[in-house]
């Protein structure tokens, strides 16, 4: 993958998880889940067969930022590929759906791994499907 594709690829991502957050902040009853989430999470956009562009969200006291690069220290690790992640987001794919079908590389749909303190965090991942996934 060239890195023009890579570039366009992350500002798509990038401005998808923007809109769908200020989508979120319009509906005060969302204020309070956005406002206290907190994570750092890594994302593997699983682009090609051997390949992810790996990007991290970070979210604390309501502030949300999306960077290019895999975080050392993260609370959850997620991979899929960039449609799954967007089926995941419009709320086509539930997340049992994506934890359990498998996508166009033979791997599920939404694969993920412990953070790098040894836990799951699985309840970082349900708070996570209701911030990115639009109502």
């Amino acid at each position: 993958m060239k890195e023009r594709e890579k570039e366009n690829l992350f500002i798509t991502y990038q401005q998808t998880i923007d809109s769908i957050i200020l989508d979120k902040r319009k509906n005060p009853k969302n204020r309070k889940l956005l406002n206290e989430f907190k994570a750092n999470i890594n994302i593997g956009l699983h682009v090609e067969e051997d390949f992810c562009l790996w990007v991290h969200l970070l979210s604390e006291n309501g502030k949300y930022a999306l960077k290019r690069g895999r975080m050392e220290e993260y609370d959850l690790e997620i991979i899929a590929t960039p449609e799954d992640l967007l089926y995941f987001s419009n709320g086509e794919n539930s997340t049992f759906n994506s934890m359990f079908k498998k996508n166009r590389f033979g791997f599920r749909k939404l694969r993920f791994l412990k953070g790098s303190n040894g836990r799951r965090n699985l309840g970082l991942l349900l708070k996570l499907s209701k911030i990115i996934v639009l109502d």
